[in-house]
C-alpha cells in the first residue's frame, strides 16, 4: 500500500526537539519563495512528528543551585564530543563518562535519561534518513534545543559515499557564531544562512552542482569557509521587502498534524523585526530591523490561506505584532470590512487601549502573549522595555476586558531585580489571576545568549562571564579556538539562589485549575520507550502507544481484553529495557501489529512526504495515500484508523469502498469518505493538482542547479 509520496532528493528538514506550535513558518516561507522563482524541486520533512513528545534534556538554563548557564552552545561538552567522534570515524554517541557525568551533575540532569535520549535521537535520524537513499541538497532549521540533534543528522548524512550539500539556518546559527562555526569547520555544514533565508537559499541552490555537490561561489547572506585560507567569511545581503514576498506555501506539509484546539492552523507574518531593543532579547539579530507588509495585501493573504489550506486559525509569528499599532488596527478593521472570519493570536507588547482591544477581538483575536516581564519600574528601565508598571497593567486589563485570553511573560532572575520587587510583581499578578480566568503567566528565566545588548555589556549589569574549562575545550582540540570564544555561565547580580527562588515563585503563578506541580511535570515526556500510554477511543477500542528504541512512536489499536493483557506483561520488571525490546511485551506488540492492516513496526518508521491542500471534493489531479504516521485495524465491523503523531482517530464501516481498499492494500479511491479521512489527518495527498501561480519575488535568480 502506498504511504505518502516519495521524498525528493532536495529536502528542507527539522529534527526534534523543538515545540510544535503550528506548521513551521520558516519552511513555509522558504518553499513559497523557491516555488515563486520556478523551483519545485524540494520536499519537506518534519522529524518532530515521529517523536512529538520529546523535551530538551541536553541542557538546562538553571543549574541545581541557581547557576545561570549561557545559551550560546549550552551543551558544548556533548557537542564537542560528538564532533570529535565524527572526525575520528567512531560511534557518534560513544561519549566518555568523564565528559557526560560532570556535565550532568553540574546541571542536575539524569545521565541515564540523557544517554537514552541521545541513543533514541541518533537512531531516529539514522533510521529516517537511511530510508531516503538519494539526497543531494539538505537544509536544516536550527534552534538551540535541536542543535545537537541536527549535528547528529548532518553527521549521518555526511558519512554517505555521496554526501549531500548541507545548509543550516535559523535562530541558533544566526545568533551564535560559535554554533555556526563549529558545524562548518567540523565539515557537517557546507554553508550557514545568517538571518532571513529566502534569497540566500535560492541563490545557493541556483549555484549548486548535483554532480560535484558544491556551489559555484559563496552567496550573500551566508557564512562559509574560505577554501584558500580556511577563514570564516560572512557575506552580507540586503533585507527583503515583505510586500514582495509570496504567500507562505504549506502544500508540502501535513497541516492536520499541526492543528491546535481542533482547528486548522497556519502561520503568517505582518512584520519582521522589532521596534524595541530590550536588553535581554536577541530577536533583532535574525531580522535586523522592523519591516511591515501592506495591510490590504495581508487581509487578502488571510482570505487566500482560508481558501487554499482551509485555515481556521492564524498563528502570527511576528516578533512584535503591534510594533505599529496603527497598522494592526488597519489590518483588524480590514478583516471585519471584508467579512474574513478567522481566529488569530500572536506576540504583543503591553501597548493597547480599550477601543483597540475591542477592535482586535471583533476581528478574531483570541489569545495574545504580552511581554510584561516585570511590574517593577526600575527593573523595566534596566530591561529597556520603554513601558511602566501602570502601562503594563492597563494594557493587560484592556485585553482581558475585551474578552481576549492573555498570557503574561515574566522573567525571573533579571540582574538588578530583587526578591522583594519580584515577590511584589508575583503578588500583583496573583491577585489579577484570581479575578480573571483569561489571564495566565509564562515564566522564562533570565538567560544570557548571543545577540542580546546585555551580552556585550555584562559588566554594566553586574555580571561576570565564566569560561568553559580547559578540560572541555580539550575534548576536540581542532575546534578549541572556536569553543574558547563561548561562555559557560555568568555570575553576579540576582543570579544563584535568588534567581532559583524567583523561578520557583513564578512556577507557582497558576490558577485553581492548574495548581503548581513541584515535580516539574512540564519537563516530562508523556510517551516514553519504557511505558505504554493508553487512550480509550470508545466502543471497546483503545489506542496504545510507546516509543521504539529507534526513537519513533509505535502504536496499536486494541480491544479492551488485548489492552489488559498487554499491560499485564509490560510490568515494572522490564525496566530499564524499552518495552518493544523486552522479550514478553515485545513479542506481544509484534504479534498484535501483524493483525493490523496498516502498522508502524518498531524496526522501521515509514518515511514519506505528507502533502495537504484544501481541495474541492473529489478534485481532479489529486491522489491519496496512507499517512506516514497512521495505523489501521479492523475490529468487529469497523475499520479503525489513528494518527500516532496527533492522536486523532476515526472509524468507518468495513463495507465502505475506502475501508475495503485499505484492508486489501489497493489504491485509494477519491471518494468523500477518503477526503474526510484526509481532513482528519489520517490520509495524505500523494499528488496535488497544479496550484495557481504565486507572485514571483523580484530580481530572482534561476533556480535550477547546474549540471
Amino acid at each position: 500500500m502506498s504511504i505518502g509520496a516519495s521524498i525528493k532528493p532536495n529536502l528542507l528538514a527539522i529534527v526534534p526537539p523543538y515545540a510544535i506550535w503550528g506548521p513551521p513558518a520558516g519552511a513555509a516561507a522558504l518553499l513559497a519563495y523557491l516555488k515563486a522563482a520556478g523551483c519545485h524541486d524540494f520536499s519537506f520533512l518534519d522529524l518532530r512528528l515521529f517523536a512529538p513528545d520529546v523535551t530538551k534534556p541536553t541542557y538546562r538554563e538553571i543549574g541545581p543551585f541557581g547557576e545561570s548557564f549561557v545559551l550560546d552552545v549550552p551543551d558544548l561538552p556533548l557537542v564537542l564530543a560528538v564532533l570529535e567522534q565524527f572526525r575520528l570515524g567512531g560511534d557518534l554517541l560513544d561519549l566518555p563518562d568523564a565528559i557526560v557525568e560532570p556535565f550532568c551533575q553540574e546541571r542536575g540532569l539524569n545521565s541515564l535519561h540523557l544517554r537514552s535520549y541521545l541513543a533514541r535521537m541518533g537512531h531516529l535520524v539514522t533510521s529516517v534518513f537511511d530510508r531516503i537513499p538519494e539526497l543531494h541538497f539538505v537544509g536544516f532549521s536550527v534552534w538551540t534545543s535541536n542543535y545537537l540533534t541536527t549535528l547528529l543528522a548532518a553527521a549521518c548524512l555526511k558519512r554517505r559515499k555521496d554526501a549531500p550539500f548541507i545548509v543550516a539556518g535559523g535562530p541558533q546559527v544566526s545568533q551564535s557564531s560559535t554554533a555556526a562555526q563549529l558545524g562548518l569547520r567540523a565539515g557537517l555544514f557546507d554553508a550557514v544562512v545568517v538571518g532571513e533565508g529566502e534569497q540566500a537559499l535560492l541563490d545557493l541552490y541556483a549555484g549548486f552542482s548535483s554532480t560535484r555537490r558544491k556551489v559555484a561561489a559563496q552567496v550573500g547572506g551566508t557564512l562559509a569557509i574560505d577554501p584558500d585560507d580556511g577563514a570564516f567569511v560572512h557575506k552580507p545581503r540586503g533585507l527583503l521587502k515583505l510586500q514582495e514576498l509570496p504567500l507562505p506555501d504549506f502544500d508540502e506539509m501535513h497541516l492536520p498534524a499541526y492543528s491546535l484546539g481542533g482547528k486548522r492552523v497556519v502561520s503568517y507574518q505582518l512584520s519582521r523585526g522589532c521596534t524595541d531593543k530590550c536588553s535581554f532579547c536577541s530577536e533583532w539579530v535574525l531580522w535586523e530591523r522592523f519591516r511591515l507588509t501592506q495591510m490590504d495585501r495581508a487581509v487578502a493573504d488571510v482570505r487566500e490561506l482560508q481558501r487554499r489550506w482551509g485555515a481556521e486559525r492564524i498563528w502570527f509569528t511576528d516578533s512584535l505584532l503591534n510594533g505599529s499599532p496603527n497598522h494592526l488596527r488597519t489590518f483588524a478593521q480590514g478583516l471585519i470590512d471584508k467579512d474574513v472570519r478567522i481566529d488569530w493570536s500572536g506576540y504583543m507588547r503591553a501597548q493597547t487601549d480599550a477601543e483597540t482591544a475591542r477592535l482586535l477581538r471583533r476581528s478574531g483575536c483570541m489569545w495574545v502573549f504580552v511581554g510584561v516581564e516585570s511590574l517593577d519600574d526600575e527593573t523595566l528601565r534596566r530591561m529597556n522595555k520603554r513601558r511602566t508598571e501602570q502601562q503594563n497593567l492597563d494594557a493587560v486589563q484592556a485585553f482581558l476586558d475585551a474578552g481576549i485570553q492573555v498570557k503574561v511573560g515574566l522573567i525571573p532572575g533579571f540582574p538588578g531585580d530583587t526578591p522583594k520587587s519580584f515577590l511584589r510583581t508575583a503578588a500583583r499578578l496573583h491577585r489579577m489571576m484570581a479575578n480573571h480566568r483569561l489571564l495566565g503567566v509564562s515564566h522564562e528565566a533570565f538567560t544570557v545568549l548571543p545577540g542580546q545588548p546585555i551580552y556585550d555589556d555584562l559588566d554594566a549589569f553586574g555580571l561576570t562571564p565564566i569560561p568553559w574549562s580547559d578540560e572541555v575545550l580539550g575534548i576536540a582540540p581542532a575546534l578549541s579556538d572556536i569553543a574558547a570564544r563561548s561562555r559557560c555561565r555568568v555570575e553576579g547580580a540576582n543570579q544563584g539562589i535568588d534567581r532559583l527562588g524567583e523561578y520557583a515563585v513564578s512556577l507557582s503563578l497558576t490558577g485553581p485549575a492548574q495548581p503548581f506541580d513541584g515535580d516539574a511535570d512540564h519537563l516530562r515526556e508523556k510517551i516514553t520507550a519504557y511505558d505504554l500510554a493508553t487512550t480509550a477511543l470508545g466502543d471497546d477500542v483503545w489506542l496504545v502507544r510507546t516509543v521504539s528504541s529507534l526513537g519513533h512512536t509505535v502504536g496499536l489499536l486494541l480491544t479492551t481484553g488485548e489492552q489488559r493483557d498487554l499491560l499485564s506483561c509490560a510490568v515494572e520488571g522490564v525496566r530499564p529495557v524499552p518495552v518493544c525490546d523486552a522479550p514478553e511485551p515485545g513479542a506481544a506488540i509484534r504479534r498484535l501489529l501483524a493483525s493490523h492492516a496498516v502498522g508502524i513496526p518498531p524496526e522501521a518508521p515509514p518515511v514519506a512526504a505528507a502533502r495537504y491542500r484544501s481541495l474541492p471534493p473529489l478534485a481532479e489531479g489529486a491522489s491519496l495515500a496512507i499517512g506516514p504516521h497512521t495505523i489501521a485495524r479492523r475490529i468487529g465491523s469497523l475499520l479503525w484508523l489513528a494518527n500516532l503523531a496527533t492522536g486523532n482517530f476515526h472509524a468507518i464501516g468495513i463495507e465502505d469502498i475506502v475501508a475495503a481498499a485499505i484492508l486489501c492494500g489497493a489504491e485509494l479511491p477519491m471518494l468523500p469518505t477518503a477526503v474526510d479521512l484526509t481532513e482528519r489527518g489520517l490520509l495524505v495527498y500523494a499528488t496535488l493538482p497544479a496550484a495557481a501561480p504565486a507572485a514571483a519575488p523580484r530580481d530572482r535568480r534561476p533556480a535550477s542547479p547546474s549540471a
